[in-house]
């Protein structure tokens, strides 16, 4: 049975001064797709490398003003496994803060980061969307449920569950036998 991975929207401090970013070691690899945790770092590369619907996510963004970072951390209290934080834009540029609960296997991991990736590419196709209103406003026209219904700020696409699901399928095709 598939988990319901939600959108959660909260009004950030626009930018983090001072906040360290690491970024992968491959020159012009990974320059939208960030994180301060080198094993996040690790998993958006193993992702890139093993499933070919990560791949176009990450490319995908590379091509768009949009830069995201990807972090180790909790949404709502531990209820959901990941979120989308923060939308801030300056100067040209959007900030997409994505928070991913680590406590989950290996591969689910790679897959949940793909859905948050796949959020973030429905913010990269709508320039409009340069802070938390504007995404919400955005989410309301595409989500699906409650968010769509205007009923909660808790949003979901059926694009990023799609996408989830496609990249675990091709993580677990390594294991099938041909």
């Amino acid at each position: 049975m598939w988990a319901i991975v939600v959108l959660t929207f909260a009004i950030a401090a626009a930018g983090r001064a001072g906040e360290a970013t690491v970024v992968d070691d491959t020159p012009g690899l990974f320059t939208r797709v960030r994180s301060t945790q080198r094993f996040m770092i690790a998993l958006i590369r193993e992702g890139y490398d093993r499933s070919p619907v990560f791949r176009d996510l990450v490319e995908v963004l590379q091509r768009s003003n949009v830069i995201v970072l990807v972090q180790p951390a909790s949404c709502a209290g531990g209820r959901i496994r990941s979120c989308l934080v923060s939308v801030t834009g300056f100067d040209g540029q959007r900030h997409i803060r994505i928070n991913v609960d680590p406590h989950r296997s290996h591969d689910w991991l790679i897959a949940t980061v793909a859905h948050e990736l796949q959020h973030a590419a429905e913010i990269a196709e709508h320039p409009e969307v340069a802070d938390a209103s504007a995404a919400l406003k955005l989410y309301r026209m595409i989500a699906v449920g409650q968010c769509h219904e205007g009923l909660s700020e808790e949003c979901e696409t059926t694009r990023a569950l799609m996408t989830e699901r496609k990249v675990l399928e091709e993580l677990y095709a390594r294991f099938e036998k041909p």
